[in-house]
């Protein structure tokens, strides 16, 4: 196991502790906007080293649009934190991502107009990923899940479909 961040805890800080193992990516934070650029960064980095970049840029949405969900939409806890834990896990073919935070409210697809500039995230997500999912977690929180599978046909270092962009 390694460990990928550890930052001090502390009134002004945040906390945040990556670890990695064979095929498994762990990521225990507090959501911040600038704690999701960073997420986004060891999300890339981890896929590169699994061979997985042609899903790179689906996944990294996924985790950036679940992670600003829940710093937009769930409440802090005591310490005025939003404390997550983000699990990316190899799987044949590709990756699966889950974002656990500790609010039992499932997210809620808003229908937004095409005048907003939010509340598409969500059907963004369910677009880009194989299968989507949300799941109570035993400890009264939930599990928001994304699975991403790399075409058959396409090589580890191809584009998959899903993010290509259309001509």
């Amino acid at each position: 196991m390694v460990d990928l961040l550890t930052l001090p805890a502390g009134p002004k800080s945040v906390r945040a502790a990556a670890q990695s193992t064979s095929g498994h990516l762990v990521i225990d934070l507090d959501v911040t906007p600038r704690s999701v650029r960073s997420v986004r960064t060891m999300v890339m980095a981890q896929l590169g080293l699994w061979g997985l970049d042609g899903l790179a840029d689906a996944t990294e949405l996924a985790v950036s649009e679940l992670l600003t969900n829940v710093f937009q939409h769930t409440p802090p806890n005591r310490h005025d934190r939003r404390p997550v834990c983000i699990t990316l896990t190899r799987v044949p073919d590709g990756v699966a991502l889950c974002v656990h935070d500790a609010d039992p409210n499932p997210p809620r697809a808003l229908a937004a107009s095409p005048e907003d500039t939010s509340g598409r995230g969500l059907q963004l997500v369910q677009a880009l990923a194989d299968k989507f999912g949300v799941a109570p977690s035993p400890d009264g929180g939930k599990d928001v899940w994304a699975t991403f599978v790399q075409d058959a046909e396409l090589g580890s270092g191809e584009t998959n479909r899903r993010t290509t962009s259309p001509t």
